[in-house]
């Protein structure tokens, strides 16, 4: 899974994000594929030539591959709890986000084994899912 997103964490943004976004608002601020009129069907186009971009820029091999959540704590919901199974094996970080470690707890006491794998005490760093000094 690749995760892209920097809108919850960067301000301000560049000033093309503010006119794409007023114009995109503007003329196209319709409802994807929910609609027959105009401003659904050029927001709808909007919306696949992005999937298609997305797709080539992390060499997808198919556009339905790139989905858009609402946020990070929709597309990790979406994704854990999706995917994972009783049975199955997670290794993740101590130090995780309660977007990762809420659901993550919820599952496993579902069944799902997690490794919750803590940072170094010298660094405070963990890579890779091996613990590595600087």
């Amino acid at each position: 899974m690749i995760y892209l997103d920097n809108a919850a964490t960067s301000w301000p943004k560049p000033e093309i994000v503010y006119k794409t976004m007023d114009e995109f608002l503007r003329t196209k601020g319709g409802n994807p594929g929910r609609g027959s009129h105009s401003m659904a069907l050029a927001a709808r186009q909007t919306v696949d030539e992005t999937r298609m971009l997305i797709a080539r820029f992390i060499n997808a091999p198919e556009i339905n591959r790139v989905i858009f959540t609402f946020n990070c704590t929709d597309a990790l919901n979406l994704g854990l709890k999706g995917l994972l199974r009783p049975g199955d094996h997670v290794i993740t970080s101590s130090i995780g986000h309660n977007s990762l470690v809420r659901p993550l707890r919820k599952l496993e006491s579902l069944g799902v084994k997690v490794t919750w794998v803590p940072p170094s005490q010298d660094s405070g760093v963990y890579l890779h899912g091996t613990l590595k000094r600087r």
